[in-house]
């Protein structure tokens, strides 16, 4: 039996949206995304949110997994929006 794919809540896409055009940073998005839900599904989130690739996205992994800065996590996802 195949799992269906994971479907983005609707309402943490748009807080998403919201907090991005208030002029947050991506690193703030990923604290709020921390306090939400799970990692593994946080560059879905991102892709969901703002139609990054799964490129663009990549440096969410790295923030997550790596200890990427929160200084370099705005830098690279700050290029692709």
């Amino acid at each position: 039996m195949q799992t269906p794919p994971y479907i983005p809540d609707e309402k943490i896409v748009e807080e998403l949206r919201r907090l991005k055009s208030l002029g947050h940073p991506p690193s703030a998005l990923l604290k709020y995304l921390k306090g939400e839900l799970s990692g593994a599904y946080f560059i879905k989130y991102f892709r969901a949110a703002f139609g990054m690739s799964l490129k663009a996205a990549k440096p969410v992994a790295g923030w997550l997994a790596m200890g990427l800065s929160d200084e370099r996590v705005d830098q690279f996802i700050s290029e692709e929006w």
